[in-house]
């Protein structure tokens, strides 16, 4: 028989010293290092470099931003004060002849003195009234055709007084004029005054109401509230014990719901409803009344329950009757809801 020998593996000569190979050197080790580093492929560098970002900036009023702010800020105060002397050159022009025409219609020197703060010191309030307003278009528009009604007027008093229409002879109460004053020009200085407290007056209730609202609302409700009817002491929800009176808004609410069953009375019963009677029977307005009938007739039309509202089912029994409706109409000679 054959024997087959096994066959080693051939074996590294650098790294078995012990079989008579022989060390590499310290220059072969460092030759083979550097043979190594060349053949290493290098990362290529980038075709297109990424631009780098800038840093954000902070945030923050440079010293040109505030120069141009405090810039904005002189030239707005310059240009005010410039204005305001236009303003008071104007007026102070528009004065004498103002004064002078109120002297030649015999006013008093006193009230020919303040005269022209009627038409001239109107025509200023006007306008400020106008940016005040100037989110309701009736009032602004009110305020802009005041200023271009006394502009009017105000040029042409002054140019009677450039013509000489106003000249005097004499001070004080002794003074004469040079020339009668035609009716027309003592009408329109008459009326400069009394337009002023007109208009004025006009002005101020619109200024009011825009920035008082809540106060005068308030007033109007305590005037349209009905007045609370009792047949004496009662309790329930509409009226606390020892005959204190009822809520007006709670009453209102009442009335209404006692208005509302009415209606759906009539609407049974073939009858068109009238919003005058019932106003005057519930002792609510007559847009309340068409607002209870448009509520009815919506629940009509969406087929709801048609059953009184709870408030008013917790009181039936001790209420007191509410006059029905009369002469709204009649069912074989009996009002709905009423008695025979």
């Amino acid at each position: 028989m054959n024997e087959t020998l096994a066959v080693e593996p051939p074996r590294e000569p650098a790294d078995h010293p012990a079989e008579g190979v022989p060390t590499p050197s310290r220059w072969s080790r460092f030759k083979a290092r550097l043979r190594h580093a060349d053949t290493t492929p290098k990362p290529l560098a980038p075709a297109v470099e990424t631009p780098r970002q800038p840093p954000a900036p902070e945030v923050r009023d440079t010293p040109a931003t505030v120069s141009q702010t405090s810039v904005a800020r002189r030239t707005a105060v310059v240009l005010a004060i410039l204005l305001a002397a236009v303003i008071a050159v104007a007026f102070r022009g528009s004065w004498t002849s103002q004064s002078d025409a109120a002297r030649a219609a015999h006013f008093d020197p006193t009230g020919a003195f303040l005269y022209p703060f009627a038409p001239d010191g109107l025509i200023v309030l006007a306008l400020v009234g106008a940016v005040v307003l100037r989110h309701k278009f009736g009032p602004r528009l009110y305020c802009l055709t005041v200023v271009v009604l006394f502009t009017i007027t105000s040029y042409v008093v002054n140019h009677l007084h450039g013509m000489g229409t106003f000249v005097m002879v004499g001070d004080g109460e002794d003074a004469i004029l040079v020339k009668e004053l035609p009716g027309e020009v003592v009408g329109l200085i008459a009326g400069q005054l009394v337009g002023s407290i007109a208009f004025g007056s006009h002005i101020l209730m619109h200024v009011f109401r825009h920035l008082f609202p809540a106060a005068l609302d308030g007033a109007v409700r305590t005037i349209a509230a009905p007045a609370t009817v009792h047949a004496g002491p009662q309790n329930g929800p509409g009226h606390p014990a020892d005959g204190v009176p009822a809520d007006p808004e709670a009453e209102r609410e009442e009335r209404k719901a006692w208005a509302a069953i009415t209606v759906r009375m009539l609407f049974d019963n073939g009858i068109k409803p009238k919003r005058k009677l019932l106003a005057d029977q519930y002792g609510i307005s007559e847009r309340q009344v068409s607002y209870v009938i448009a509520d009815v007739e919506r629940e009509r039309e969406t087929g709801a329950d048609e059953e009184p509202p709870a408030h008013a089912v917790g009181r039936t029994a001790g209420a007191p009757s509410v006059p029905v409706l009369a002469g709204a109409g009649s069912v074989n000679g009996h009002v709905p809801g009423g008695g025979n």
